[in-house]
């Protein structure tokens, strides 16, 4: 982490505003959980918290990869592919099923730069089927007051990249199509691996605190907020200097 006034400097230069989706543009970490502990449940297999927290911020084929290679130590690819289908059936439905809300202090965030006329989009290693519906969801649960379709002019799934976060390409990529230079764009992050993808990216990176990730795991990023409006209200000081 780095001092408020070095943080001030940074976004002092923001020009756009690319967001993370799970865990930051909308609460969907829990359903990420349930999903894995149902598919762990069919497998019969057992685990704790800390295992299944530990899939956070990693793509699902990653994560489906992962439970095959080390707890059945299955390789083949086949299977594990299978796996990962039905992973995410039970997620689909899962979100699918469940009314869901932009996190606390997100409109209040995307309305400030908007005013300030900063681009905006997503970068989620998410598949893109997952993030289409989690938008359709928000509009419809909004009434079409939030309208991510409308909002972002770029989004980015795991599926538009060759190598997912924790690598920066995903960060790099959406920096190309906003037009803008790394130092000129902000992310928030609930991360580790997503922490790690934005800086190395050369983004300014400030991670928000989650009931799945202890705080320590976070301290790579040049800052940690409890709440969103605490990000806004740090831009708003270096917008105004």
């Amino acid at each position: 982490m780095i001092s408020n006034t070095e943080l001030l400097k940074r976004l002092q230069k923001t020009k756009a505003l690319i967001l993370d989706m799970d865990g930051v543009l909308v609460d969907t970490e829990p359903l990420h959980m349930e999903a894995f502990a149902r598919f762990l449940d069919a497998l019969k297999l057992p685990y704790d918290n800390d295992f299944l927290y530990g899939f956070i911020g990693f793509s699902v084929p990653d994560n489906i990869r992962k439970i095959y290679n080390e707890r059945l130590h299955i390789t083949d690819e086949t299977v594990i592919q299978q796996g990962i289908k039905q992973r995410d059936a039970i997620y689909l439905k899962l979100l699918e099923s469940t009314p869901l809300h932009p996190l606390p202090g997100i409109e209040g965030l995307v309305d400030y730069c908007q005013k300030k006329q900063f681009k905006l989009g997503v970068a989620s290693s998410s598949d893109r089927e997952q993030i289409e519906v989690i938008f359709k969801n928000l509009k419809e649960t909004t009434q079409g007051r939030f309208d991510p379709q409308n909002i972002f002019s770029v989004t980015l799934s795991g599926e538009d990249v060759k190598n997912r976060k924790p690598d920066p390409e995903i960060y790099r990529k959406a920096c190309q199509l906003l037009q803008e230079q790394s130092e000129n764009c902000l992310t928030i992050e609930d991360s580790p691996a997503g922490v790690s993808s934005a800086l190395a990216a050369g983004l300014t990176c400030i991670a928000l605190k989650s009931h799945f990730v202890p705080p320590e795991k976070l301290t790579h990023a040049h800052a940690l907020i409890e709440k969103i409006d605490q990000a806004t209200e740090w831009l708003r000081q270096a917008q105004s200097q």
